[in-house]
């Protein structure tokens, strides 16, 4: 039947310069290739395990699942501002940009956190998002020293528990949510220091976000990447190994290295003349 990829991940087909998104490397145009063979293996395998899970085994083949992967129509939910679609690459795969839902909310801020936000102009945004570590306390007390013992204003989203909330803190430079509309802070905010998910990077630089990320799995080091290749932020530290002697430079520098805003400034101005919804209905369509 008919089937479309749909990846909000880069670096699933093969790219010559980069390996395939699990491995985050570059070996050379060989070893690249074969990254993304061993992966394509692996998912016809996953596919043919879970075709007999469903008692459907016999009716797809091997063949049949292989071609799917490599030969049918692929579409990258990314922006080409940050992930140019590779002039070899064939026609069936494109990078259409990123799309969002559009979110209708009645979610208001609270008094203290526009007076907040109004009485400290360079503030961070700190998030995890629906990340969670085998210690969110001990994570929150590291970045909490940081930002105290350089009096940097933050407002940081507990979200799913990957930050918390201690009992004693500097509450004149932080205020903490248990949870805030990305598109009602990221305007608000200088910077931001997340996890690393691709709808998140997209939504901080589409605001011009100075950006610093924190992998915790796969594709987030790939955006780690990306966000210093392209200077909207410095390279950040993996969740874990956190530490506050390889953490405290690279705030220090996300918030005052002029070069990382300016930049992410820049991406957000060409994220905006992006327009591929008429594209990406052609392709989910093939009219």
């Amino acid at each position: 039947g008919k089937s479309i990829l749909i990846s909000p991940v880069p670096y699933v087909h093969f790219v010559k310069d980069h390996t395939h998104v699990a491995f985050n490397s570059n070996f050379g145009t060989f070893l690249n290739k074969l990254t993304f063979t061993l992966v394509n293996i692996g998912m016809i395998m996953t596919t043919r395990i879970t075709l007999k899970w469903l008692k459907r085994s016999g009716e797809i083949t091997r063949r049949q699942i292989k071609s799917t992967y490599l030969n049918k129509k692929a579409v990258y939910t990314i922006s080409p501002t940050l992930f140019p679609r590779p002039d070899y690459w064939a026609d069936h795969i494109q990078v259409l940009g990123y799309h969002q839902r559009k979110k209708s909310s009645n979610w208001t801020p609270d008094r203290d956190l526009t007076t907040f936000l109004e009485k400290h102009k360079k503030t961070l945004f700190i998030t995890f998002g629906s990340m969670t570590n085998p210690d969110p306390e001990g994570k929150t007390r590291i970045i909490l020293e940081i930002l105290e013992r350089n009096r940097i204003p933050a407002i940081i989203n507990t979200a799913s528990g990957g930050l918390v909330k201690p009992v004693g803190y500097n509450a004149d430079l932080i205020y903490f949510v248990p949870g805030i509309p990305y598109e009602w802070i990221l305007p608000r905010v200088y910077g931001i220091i997340h996890h690393g998910g691709s709808g998140t990077t997209h939504l901080a630089l589409q605001h011009g976000c100075a950006t610093m990320i924190i992998p915790h799995i796969i594709d987030q080091f790939v955006w780690n990447r990306i966000i210093s290749d392209t200077g909207a932020g410095p390279p950040g530290t993996r969740i874990d190994r956190i530490s506050m002697s390889r953490l405290e430079p690279g705030i220090i520098e996300l918030l005052h290295n002029d070069s990382f805003k300016r930049n992410a400034e820049k991406i957000a101005v060409q994220m905006k003349k992006e327009d591929f919804r008429d594209d990406i209905c052609k392709a989910m369509t093939g009219s």
